[in-house]
């Protein structure tokens, strides 16, 4: 059985997408399936600082912490899709708009985004699950 983490942001109705996300993660990933709590954090530019204020200069975070015996690419699959059933755009045009963003930060122990495992609003989320 693999073991992951995903972390799940928006900055765009982020409640209701947050939500909605979690439902769908809930129904694909039922065997002990965990969530912290839903943290705001300031948006990061591409150079790591955080942006001015403004309506898209804030996300809400959270973590999932699940398991299945789906290969890592399926999982990778399944996310990049549920951002697009969603109504997630990608691309300068859409200027920072992130309905959902879903990312597989690890696998199996194994850190595969260490620049968000090492932000502050990963650390919050999984501090929400340590026991």
């Amino acid at each position: 059985m693999n073991q992951f983490i995903i972390l799940l942001g928006s900055n765009t109705e982020a409640e209701k997408n947050v939500d909605e996300a979690r439902k769908r993660m809930a129904l694909a990933f039922p065997e002990g399936i965990r969530f912290s709590e839903n943290h705001r954090s300031p948006a990061i530019s591409k150079d790591g600082l955080p942006l001015p204020e403004g309506v898209y200069a804030t996300y809400l975070n959270a973590i999932c912490i699940a398991q299945s015996d789906r290969l890592m690419e399926d999982i990778q699959l399944f996310l990049k899709q549920t951002e697009a059933e969603m109504g997630r755009k990608r691309g300068p045009e859409y200027h920072g708009v992130v309905v959902i963003d879903l990312d597989l930060v690890q696998w199996n122990g194994n850190i595969l985004r260490p620049k968000d495992a090492n932000q502050s609003y990963y650390k919050n989320c999984l501090a929400d699950l340590e026991p």
